[in-house]
């Protein structure tokens, strides 16, 4: 029913003006890409502007909030400045979950009719699957005890040396903590001399990560903030559960002691010792808890949601009946 593109918002504003009767949505995910690696001065502005000629020639406005500030806390500024604008000019608020609505009603002035909820699907079909200890195998990892896994980007909000740190002052001799990913340029991994520790930087094939969280007992995301997680609905979905902190994208996939343990901020040594210090087969019993509730993120009940969503940004608008 619709056909999606990637494009900038220029784009999307000189095809919306070429074809006004055919009507177009501009659904805009991470903000920084707005302005990272960009120098234009009133960036911001501009983008705003052309955001509002988009919307007067017809076009509809779907914004994804998938974090209440960014990374890089030197774009602050910029960020909560697009922010503001993108709550006054968009139609429809996207979040993941609720308790990241409740985060976003905290922080931002939140319209509560714009707010569509809209689950994070699985990744069901995506990964293969293997069975644990033909993993261990295949990764040279068969004598070792228990296993973390910190997947996905490797980014300073993820406390990659804090994780390190905790991880050799707590785990036993054959614990093994296996950091996978692509690790942002700007981010020195300070990796002591220490074969407990694996480190993995790169991007890893679907096959590879199916492996890894295979091989692990647990996946571990020592998150500063998180307002959705990726990382935990794709542990989930390959039957590993999560440690993690409290925060609302942890929250809504993780039940505590069910599909795994939530710890409260600055709490992650002690929340590593619980971990390492609790049965393979307790945490396997949460992957597969995990695994369980997970199902219900499937891909055909998501695209509905979406689908409803973009009919009615489309449709024609609603009039009142009767007298």
């Amino acid at each position: 029913m619709f056909e999606a593109e990637p494009g900038t918002i220029d784009e999307a504003v000189d095809l919306q003006a070429a074809s006004p009767e055919k009507q177009r949505l501009f659904h805009l995910h991470w903000e920084h890409a707005v302005y990272e690696g960009q120098t234009e001065p009133r960036l911001i502005e501009r983008f705003l502007n052309q955001l509002d000629c988009f919307r007067a020639a017809g076009g509809k406005i779907i914004w994804t909030i998938h974090n209440l500030s960014p990374h890089d806390e030197s774009k602050r500024g910029t960020n909560a400045d697009l922010q503001k604008g993108l709550l006054e000019l968009a139609d429809i608020l996207h979040l993941h979950s609720l308790p990241a609505v409740a985060a976003a009603k905290a922080e931002l002035n939140l319209p509560g009719r714009k707010v569509r909820v809209i689950p994070h699907q699985n990744y069901t079909g995506a990964y293969p699957f293997f069975v644990r200890e033909a993993a261990r195998a295949s990764l040279g990892l068969t004598d070792a005890g228990m296993i973390a896994l910190c997947p996905g980007r490797i980014a300073p909000y993820k406390q990659p040396n804090e994780l390190i740190e905790a991880f050799l002052a707590i785990a036993k001799a054959d614990d093994r903590l296996i950091i996978a990913g692509h690790t942002e340029k700007d981010l020195s991994i300070e990796l002591p001399e220490d074969n407990r520790l694996i480190y993995r930087n790169g991007f890893e094939t679907p096959e590879e990560v199916g492996k890894l969280h295979a091989a692990a007992d647990f996946v571990v995301l020592p998150y500063r903030a998180s307002l959705t997680s990726g990382s935990a609905i794709l542990a989930a979905t390959l039957a590993r559960a999560v440690l993690g902190p409290d925060t609302p994208g942890l929250r809504d996939v993780v039940v505590q002691e069910s599909t795994g343990l939530l710890y409260q901020p600055d709490n992650l040594r002690e929340a590593l010792r619980v971990a390492l210090g609790t049965d393979a087969t307790t945490w396997a019993e949460r992957g597969r808890a995990a695994a369980h509730a997970t199902a219900a993120r499937d891909t055909v009940i998501v695209a509905a949601a979406w689908r409803d969503v973009m009919t009615t940004l489309v449709g024609p608008a609603c009039r009142p009946q009767g007298t």
